[in-house]
């Protein structure tokens, strides 16, 4: 009969196996360091990596204590130690019990300080060729991947602002990935005003293709300002140098790229004290005026000249009423007009367009996999809510292109 393992077996099995070999205790390695960490419990986690592979590596506190430099990305070095394997996760790792810093940088290293002097050297980071980004922008172009929590952020922060978002989908990590981006950037030509090319944070790797040639160019080519915003805060690419504007965190991007829709409500709001303000002056002074001239005339002509100014002010009080009736409906328009804006990007437009949120009781029904045959869910409708038994789950997804 065939011997069934628990996982916990199995990865011991191949711990036994590994660790008992002479050949792989006591090596050298030779490689480029990547995705350092200096754990706040002394060891050093780190990638240790040449032009096709990588292996993980850990330097216990022990160790590192004793190494006389720093370690640091980009780094070549030589590590002396024994492959393990992790059993919880199953992972093969260099455990190293000593390193020497190599000659020279990292391969990938030298590859993007290459790059950037390149670009440097035809003026593409020059802060005279930037394009300012427009105040108030009505298509919004967004460079990223469909699934990832980048475009959640983005979305989130843009939220009533009344523009029309325009997602160009694309793979950004891994293989085919700079061809993706270049594809998704030159489907957005002529149809926005702004483009916000953007991913989550990764490692050095899953980053790489921002570092890209191709990229740096289709972003140049973009036919409207591009804002990048690739990473976390100390991740810096190559396409952040060639932006017209480089944002910290895909959330930043999207604060940059819209004005905040509550400064502009209590701008008009202020405008429309100070305008009600000036009219009452103005009407105060005219009163101010004509009770002056009630005591300086003679009183053959006061009875006359002062039912002519009562009629006067009657006639510019009605002038006043009707400017600012005109004005406040004006203001009271623009408002409405913005309120219907923002409600027609809102979620209950959506709905009444014939989309559906789905729901468990395990929250949000995101993609298919999350449902279970035979499960209940409610669906939320533009008006009304429907309760639904799934029958059959089907995988695949379709991504349109607005």
């Amino acid at each position: 009969m065939t011997q069934i393992f628990t996982v916990t077996d199995l990865n011991e099995r191949i711990k036994d196996r590994l660790e008992n070999d002479p050949r792989l205790h006591d090596l050298w390695a030779q490689g480029e360091v990547s995705n350092f960490v200096h754990h706040r419990s002394g060891h050093r986690y780190f990638t240790l990596k040449d032009r096709d592979s990588q292996i993980s590596c850990v330097l216990f506190k022990n160790q590192a204590d004793r190494l006389g430099f720093d370690l640091k990305d980009g780094l070549n070095i030589l590590v002396y130690g024994d492959i393990a394997v992790y059993r919880p996760q199953g992972r093969v790792q260099l455990v190293a019990r000593g390193i020497k810093q190599d000659v020279g940088l990292g391969f990938r290293h030298l590859q993007f300080e290459a790059l950037k002097k390149k670009l440097a050297g035809e003026g593409l980071f020059d802060l005279e060729r930037k394009r300012a980004l427009p105040r108030y922008p009505e298509r919004i172009g967004i460079v990223t991947s469909p699934q990832g929590a980048a475009l959640r952020d983005v979305l989130r922060i843009i939220g009533p602002y009344p523009a029309r978002i325009i997602l160009s989908p694309a793979q950004v990590q891994g293989e085919g990935a700079e061809e993706s981006i270049v594809s998704a950037l030159l489907a957005l030509q002529g149809q926005t005003d702004l483009v916000i090319v953007c991913r989550g944070g990764g490692s050095t790797e899953d980053l790489w293709c921002f570092n890209s040639e191709a990229v740096a160019r289709a972003i140049i080519g973009c036919d409207s300002p591009v804002i990048s915003a690739v990473g976390h805060e100390t991740d810096v690419t190559i396409a952040d140098f060639v932006a017209d504007m480089r944002a910290a965190t895909p959330t930043a991007a999207a604060k940059m790229a819209v004005p905040d829709i509550g400064e502009l409500i209590e701008g008009l709001q202020q405008s429309q004290v100070r305008m009600m303000r000036a009219l009452w002056t103005s009407l105060e002074r005219k009163e101010e005026r004509l009770e002056y001239l009630r005591h300086s005339i003679s009183a053959r002509r006061m009875y006359s000249m002062a039912a002519d100014a009562r009629q006067r002010l009657d006639y510019l009080g009605e002038r006043l009423a009707a400017a600012l009736a005109a004005e406040l409906g004006a203001r009271r328009a623009r408002l409405e007009l913005a309120q219907g804006r923002l409600a027609a990007v809102g979620p209950r437009a959506t709905l009444l367009r014939g989309y559906a949120v789905v729901r468990s009781n395990h929250g949000l029904i995101l993609r298919a996999k999350d449902a279970s045959p035979g499960e209940v869910v409610e669906l939320i409708l533009g008006e009304g809510r429907l309760m639904c038994r799934v029958l059959e789950i089907k995988d695949g997804s379709e991504v349109f292109l607005d």
